[in-house]
This record gives structure tokens, C-alpha cells and sequence, in this order.
């Protein structure tokens, strides 16, 4: 697929994470369970363990949540709400750098997402991807001589780019007060942030 993408080599790149970066996934998936008789804890930051039955407090098995995923997606992906900034933020950065979102969406939704992003004038390349993104990015990065970015919410995603992709400037974004309060520490990455004009100053001055 990254044959077929087609940058400016001659301006930064930007790879960005969609679900809690663009996309208040979280808040979304708290009304999808709630209307589905379930409920996120808050108890770890991972989905397995923490989604649990209103009836009876206990969690779903673990077998059932690529399911619930799956179903939220095939509901929520075309009205899902934009994270403060993230849509005028990126554009604002798209005159000046290249743009790609890789996205762990399920597939059976990415045409979905693709949809919604043009729907709201977001014309920018979109990957879908699997597991960890070190591979998609180490690929990516040679698209370009300029510096390049990566953003996303999951510190093992973090982690995976920082380990395999040297040069790449790595962001930890996360805006989600909940989620604030359980995630692990992140070491492994340049930047910390929780809003998107922080965002766009980092990578104004790294450019």
C-alpha cells in the first residue's frame, strides 16, 4: 500500500493516530456500552477486564470484546465527534507537512472512516493497520527527507516507533481526564501532551 502513497518528499510528514487523537472515541464508547446494558471501569488502561454487565458487575469475557469493538465501530464510526482543535489543527499543519493517519480501525469500518474524513474536508491519506505501527512507519518514513512525526494515545504503540524508528519525533497525546488517571507512565516518547495547540506548536518548531 505505501507504494501507492504519493507525498511531498520535500516537507515533513506527519503519522497520526485516529481513535482518542482525532476522534473522542472514548466518550463514544461509554454511550455505545451504556445503551448496550454495559460499562467501561476505569480500573486499568486496557479493554479486556474493564468492560462490565450493568446487571452484575462482572466482566464480559475477554472472547466477546473484538465483537463489542466491531459493533461500536459499525455504529459510531460516521458520527463519532472531533477532539477539541484536532480538525482545525490539522489543517492549519497541512500547508505545511504531509499528512497520513494510520488507524487500528477494524477494516470492515475503514471505508467508514475514510467516508467521515471527507465528509469533513479531510483529505488526507488513511491506512488502515493491524498490531503494532513500527512496521507501517519504517516504511513511511523514507517517504520523505524532512523530519517526521508520530502520534498516538497507546504507549505500546509509542514504544514500538521509538524502539524501531530512531528519527522519527514521537508524540504522546492523550486529552481524556479518565483516561489520564490510569495510564501507565510514558518514558519512551519526545512529547507529552493532552491538546492539539500544543501539538501544533511542537511540530512548528521541529519543522
Amino acid at each position: 500500500m505505501e507504494n501507492n502513497i504519493i507525498i511531498d518528499k520535500d516537507l515533513p510528514l506527519l503519522i497520526c493516530d485516529a481513535d482518542e487523537v482525532i476522534f473522542n472515541f472514548m466518550d463514544s464508547f461509554d454511550e455505545f456500552l451504556n445503551i448496550n446494558n454495559m460499562y467501561f471501569s476505569y480500573e486499568t488502561f486496557k479493554l479486556n477486564g474493564n468492560i462490565l454487565q450493568k446487571k452484575n458487575n462482572m466482566p464480559i469475557n475477554s472472547n466477546e470484546v473484538p465483537k463489542i469493538i466491531s459493533n461500536f465501530f459499525e455504529h459510531y464510526t460516521m458520527k463519532m465527534p472531533f477532539i477539541n482543535n484536532s480538525k482545525e489543527v490539522l489543517k492549519e499543519l497541512s500547508y505545511r507537512i504531509n499528512i497520513i493517519i494510520l488507524s487500528n480501525i477494524p477494516k470492515t469500518s475503514s471505508l467508514d472512516r475514510i467516508n467521515y474524513l471527507k465528509k469533513n474536508d479531510m483529505h488526507y491519506t488513511f491506512i488502515c493497520n493491524e498490531g503494532p505501527k513500527n512496521i507501517k512507519c519504517i516504511e513511511l518514513e523514507k517517504l520523505t527527507n524532512k523530519n517526521v512525526f508520530f502520534m498516538d494515545d497507546l504507549p505500546s504503540q509509542i514504544v514500538s516507533v521509538n524502539n524501531s524508528c530512531k528519527n522519527i519525533i514521537t508524540i504522546h497525546f492523550l486529552q481524556n481526564k479518565k483516561l489520564i488517571k490510569i495510564i501507565p507512565e510514558v518514558k519512551d516518547c519526545n512529547y507529552k501532551v493532552n491538546n492539539w495547540n500544543d501539538v501544533k506548536k511542537i511540530i512548528l518548531k521541529n519543522i
